[in-house]
This record gives structure tokens, C-alpha cells and sequence, in this order.
């Protein structure tokens, strides 16, 4: 299992986050989240009004409409059950039956896409608001708000959008087999396998989120590297995903049990449910991406400091080994340079000449050499030149 977490760990692009070096902006994400809840109980509920603006049209829809429209179908119908013969009373049961899931079927499919589409614009602002709050930053609400949906809003809104698609698939599936068991007692089986594989579809999508939308607001990852980061780090905290969308999801589901655990749902989610929601997600998300990418970078930094020192250790040892060499050509130089200094400086020998002797002085030499070249001068004997001139 390491082997294979390290793998998956290798394949995940590396890049520092946005967050500003500080003590807040890392580490102990269950801690800063009580400590954004406690400090920031008003922010909280203003951000979670903001969010609920952008989903307001897939909850009036959903929650308002839908109900109203069905109750109208319902009164529409005759459910006389054939009380009587010749008063013209005819039982409209199953089609009462099939006219409001074919009425729920025509809403989920013509508003969950558009109404996720919308909602993502404001899922991006407030995802950046978290983000800012996780890391410690001063907010400005509404500015970074608008900040973030001016950032983010075409990173979330294809997902959002695909979300969409397979949410309408699994409502409508859902309906269509419950319509069909309403009707004829039963669905067929591939009735059955879209219904499964539909919130099994749901069901990764949720959990890809769980990863992708802190990771797309803390990083400038390009598109595909993002997609590529996400895909390898929910697989690697596939568990831990899994049992946190469990929980997230079966609080909503409670509102199942009566018509009052309903509207107690409805209202936590009306107060601050949207952004508990989605702050619980940023803290996550980032818990993720310290483990998996800034850790990863804190050891190839401490990996290429080790090297360093290392090499600059080896580089340290190897002059030392050639220092006393260096030192003994330097000394031998130096002896080499006074050598010849010194045999400049010592006046030259005398040049000893045929029938000089050695051993005299260099004044007696002198003296030597003028006599002899006085000796070898010729001696004018006379001639016709001069002739009859006087000698003086």
C-alpha cells in the first residue's frame, strides 16, 4: 500500500499554494476551523446569505414550485374509486399517480443543470472568502467575494455543470422507477442499473470535489495539471473522502424522517449550513494538499540543501587535500626566485686571461692588461712619409 501511495504521489504536479508565510497558513486545519468559526460567527452567516442568493432559483424551483404545482395535479384528479354506476364517476388514480412523477421528472430535468450552473458562481466566491479565512488573511467580505468570482467562476463552472447532468440523471432514474413500481409493481432490471450507477456517479463526483474545489482556489495549477493533482489525491485519500461525504450527506437525508426534522433542515442550511459546508470542505481540501504536495516540496528542499552542504563539504575536503602540495610548490618557487636573485646581485667574476694569474686582485689585473697592451703597440720605426719632419 505505500508502494502504491508513493506512486500515486509521484505522478501529482508540484507547485506551491497562494497561502502567505505565516503561522496560520498551514498545519492544524480542525483547530483554525474552530477558531474561523468562533471569531467569525456574523461573517459566517452574511457569506452563507451571499451563497444562497446564487442557489435561490434551484431551491425555488425545487422547494417551492414543485410542491405547489403537485398539489394542483393532485386537485385536478378525480379519486372517486368507482363509488357508484351511471353517475359518471371514473377512478384517475394511476394517472394522478403518473401525472405527479412525470411532473417531478419535468422539473428535475429542467432545472437542476441550469440551477448547479448558477450556484457555482457563487460557490467560487465564497470558496475563496474560506480560503483566505483558513490561511489567516484579513477579509474584506464583499470584495473578496466578488474577487473570487471574477478568479475562479470558469474553473467551477464546467464542473458544476457536469455535476448537474449526472444529478438530473440520477433524480430522474430515481422517479422513473419509482413511477414504474407505483404502476406495474415492479421496473425493469436496467431500470435499476441506471439508478445505481447514477449515484455511484454522484457519489465520485462528490468525493472529486471534495479535493477540487479547495485545490482550484489555493493553486494556479493549468487546467489538466489540476484535474491530473485531483484524480491522484483522491485516490490516495479515497477512505478518509468516502466517509467524510457520507456524513455530510446523510444530514440532509434526515429530513426524510417528518415534515418538522424538514424544515429544521431547511433552516440550518438557511442560516449557515451552505458555508459550514463549504468550510469544512476547505479545511479538508487543504489538509489534503499540505500532506500530499507541500510536504512533497519540504523534502526535495531539504533533499537539495542536504546535497549542497554535501558537495560543498566534498569541495572543502578536496582543497584541503591539495593545499600542502600547493604550499610546497610555492615554497620551492619562492627558494627558486631568491636563488636567482641573489646570483644577480653577486658582482661577476673576473675574467682571468692567457698568463693572469687567479689569485691576484682585479686592480693588479688592470694593471697586468695595460702593460701588456703596451708591449704589443707597435713601435714607429720611421718612414718616407715623414721624412726630413723634426722629431720634438
Amino acid at each position: 500500500m505505500a508502494k502504491t501511495t508513493q506512486y500515486l504521489a509521484s505522478k501529482i504536479v508540484l507547485q506551491r499554494d497562494l497561502a502567505p508565510k505565516s503561522e496560520d497558513a498551514h498545519g492544524a486545519r480542525s483547530a483554525r476551523l474552530r477558531e474561523v468559526l468562533s471569531g467569525n460567527t456574523a461573517k459566517m452567516f452574511t457569506l452563507n446569505i451571499l451563497t444562497i442568493l446564487f442557489a435561490l432559483p434551484l431551491i425555488c424551483v425545487l422547494i417551492i414550485w414543485l410542491p405547489i404545482e403537485e398539489s394542483k395535479a393532485v386537485a385536478g384528479m378525480n379519486f372517486s374509486a368507482n363509488l357508484g354506476i351511471g353517475y359518471g364517476a371514473v377512478d384517475e388514480t394511476l394517472e394522478g399517480i403518473r401525472a405527479i412523477y412525470d411532473l417531478r421528472q419535468l422539473f428535475i430535468l429542467c432545472s437542476v443543470t441550469p440551477g448547479f450552473m448558477i450556484m457555482s458562481i457563487g460557490v467560487a466566491g465564497a470558496m475563496h472568502v474560506l480560503r483566505n479565512y483558513m490561511w489567516g488573511v484579513d477579509v474584506k467580505l464583499l470584495r473578496h467575494f466578488g474577487r473570487g468570482i471574477a478568479k475562479h467562476w470558469f474553473k467551477y463552472l464546467p464542473v458544476f455543470t457536469l455535476g448537474g447532468l449526472i444529478s438530473t440523471s440520477a433524480g430522474y432514474s430515481l422517479i422513473e422507477v419509482l413511477k414504474r413500481e407505483a404502476l406495474f409493481g415492479s421496473a425493469g432490471a436496467g431500470y435499476y442499473v441506471w439508478v445505481v450507477v447514477s449515484f455511484l456517479a454522484l457519489l465520485f463526483f462528490a468525493m472529486f470535489l471534495f479535493v477540487y474545489m479547495p485545490m482550484a482556489v489555493a493553486y494556479r495549477f493549468k487546467a489538466g495539471q489540476l484535474l491530473k493533482n485531483c484524480f491522484y489525491s483522491g485516490l490516495i485519500v479515497f477512505v478518509t473522502t468516502l466517509i467524510l461525504v457520507l456524513i455530510l450527506a446523510g444530514i440532509p437525508l434526515i429530513a426524510i424522517a417528518s415534515e418538522i426534522v424538514m424544515y429544521l433542515i431547511y433552516g440550518f442550511f438557511l442560516l449557515f449550513g451552505f458555508t459550514l459546508y463549504l468550510l469544512i470542505i476547505t479545511a479538508y481540501g487543504q489538509y489534503v494538499c499540505e500532506n500530499l504536495i507541500e510536504a512533497q516540496l519540504d523534502l526535495q528542499e531539504e533533499q537539495e540543501a542536504k546535497k549542497a552542504e554535501q558537495e560543498r563539504k566534498a569541495a572543502a575536503k578536496q582543497q584541503a587535500a591539495k593545499q600542502p602540495a600547493q604550499n610546497r610548490s610555492a615554497v620551492a618557487a619562492y627558494k627558486k626566485n631568491r636563488k636567482a636573485k641573489q646570483q644577480s646581485a653577486r658582482p661577476a667574476a673576473p675574467v682571468q686571461t692567457e698568463g693572469q694569474p687567479a689569485f691576484i686582485t682585479e686592480e693588479e689585473a688592470q694593471k697586468l692588461r695595460e702593460e701588456q697592451k703596451a708591449a704589443q703597440k707597435p713601435v714607429y720605426k720611421g718612414g718616407p712619409y715623414n721624412k726630413g719632419k723634426k722629431k720634438h
